[in-house]
């Protein structure tokens, strides 16, 4: 990953609390509505995942819009970052939480064992990478985790119109900072994730995304998600109504 990618994240950190949300997730202007976006996605994105022994671990988390919500459902929940200011950010915005934060370095290796982490996020990241840097993150993914992990990946698809609206945004203009929007096709999100030796198991509606749950892809049964579905999580309740 470039340095000057990483030095435009510290730069919008560095900003007004503003700017910053506005980076991380354009049109939420105000804390609240921001904060209440990432209650709302934590409840798709993760909470349907996880369990309560579960370390769960967040790649790309800037400011920690996900990890504050979803730390009461884990036993451990870790965020990596590769801006020094957002993480400076993130510390206070989840102070008392317990989540655990830490410094992701431009080679992009995950400073954590192998077969450790129970649950990966991995949303609204590949689109500021390189294609080469995303499968270095997959590869990554897959070594962390357990055996019986699963993480959820996103790669925005250029076949929706708001994308491709921005992909020619960008051609026009540039990107000096090298953070432009990247999209895939779904061909190429599905070949990644063979590459990387990760099997997906549900996909997830989100337009203009390709968002699934994936699995070692080593696993002794592919293609069963024994861990997902309408039943309560494991360790809780849930209120969930199996027909909504």
């Amino acid at each position: 990953m470039r340095r000057v990618s990483v030095g435009y994240w510290d730069a919008q950190a560095a900003s007004s609390d503003e700017d910053t949300r506005d980076a991380i997730l354009a049109g939420f202007r105000t804390a609240r509505a921001f904060d209440e976006a990432g209650a709302i996605d934590a409840a798709h994105l993760v909470l349907p995942f996880v369990a309560e022994r579960d370390v769960m671990l967040e790649i790309g988390c800037g400011i920690g819009r996900l990890l504050k919500w979803s730390a009461p459902h884990c036993r451990r929940t870790i965020g990596v970052d590769v801006s020094k200011e957002m993480l400076h950010r993130a510390k206070a915005h989840l102070a008392g939480t317990g989540v655990e934060l830490y410094r992701l370095k431009t080679d992009l290796v995950l400073p954590f064992a192998p077969r450790s982490i129970d649950f990966v996020l991995f949303y609204h990241v590949s689109e500021h990478l390189e294609r080469e840097d995303t499968w270095k993150l997959l590869r990554e993914i897959r070594r962390v985790l357990r055996p019986t992990g699963r993480a959820l990946v996103a790669m925005a698809l250029l076949d929706h119109p708001d994308n491709q609206h921005e992909f020619t945004k960008w051609a026009r203009h540039g990107d000096p900072d090298d953070v432009r929007s990247r999209f895939y096709s779904e061909s190429e999100a599905t070949t990644l994730l063979q590459m990387a030796g990760l099997h997906p198991q549900l996909r997830l509606y989100v337009p203009g995304e390709f968002v699934a749950v994936v699995t070692p892809k080593g696993q002794t049964t592919l293609g069963a998600m024994p861990l997902v579905g309408l039943s309560p999580r494991r360790g809780g309740t849930s209120d969930r109504d199996p027909t909504d």
